[in-house]
């Protein structure tokens, strides 16, 4: 587990890269979490429920998304899980050049401003974490509109397919 200093506005928050038996160990947290930030949302993907970032993120912490999965949860001045962005790819294949990535979020009730710069700064650790690992791209679903919205502007593009339509692509 490391921890990192926060910048600006969310000096009280911590964010932390774990790995499972972290995830696991404070699991009731997390789905709580999850269930705040995705009980009201809609989703991009037909049939997608509140239930998708709980199914994907435990799929993640059981170790059936691959070897070298790891998750940034941010924790509040409580020890409160209220953001993250769960199942990041560490681990690569030689032959492999593009990751998908798993949910973020920040649950509500978490100030605008506060909200950018915890999104700010999971974005740029998950980044560096996937390219730390080789990782040149990142293809991806979107799960949601203000997701989707928000990550345009750390340079994903909507790159739809005849049978994915919800495709995002980004450089590494």
């Amino acid at each position: 587990m490391s921890e990192s200093d926060t910048p600006g506005g969310i000096e009280s928050a911590r964010i932390l890269l774990v790995d499972a038996a972290y995830m696991a160990s404070r699991w009731d947290d997390v789905v709580s979490a999850l269930n705040s930030a995705f009980a009201q949302s809609v989703f991009n993907d037909e049939g997608y429920t509140a239930d998708n970032p709980v199914t994907y993120t435990r799929a993640g912490v059981d170790g059936k998304l691959g070897p070298g999965v790891k998750h940034l949860v941010v924790l509040d001045e409580s020890d409160t899980v209220i953001g993250g962005w769960f199942c990041i790819q560490t681990v690569r294949a030689a032959d492999e050049a593009e990751c998908d990535t798993g949910w973020f979020f920040v649950v509500p009730g978490v100030d605008r401003t506060t909200r950018r710069q915890i999104v700010e700064e999971l974005a740029t650790k998950a980044f560096q974490t996937m390219r730390d690992a080789g990782f040149q791209r990142i293809v991806s679903n979107m799960g949601t509109v203000p997701g989707a919205k928000s990550m345009t502007r750390y340079g994903f593009v909507h790159e739809p397919t005849d049978t994915k339509h919800n495709r995002w692509t980004r450089q590494l």
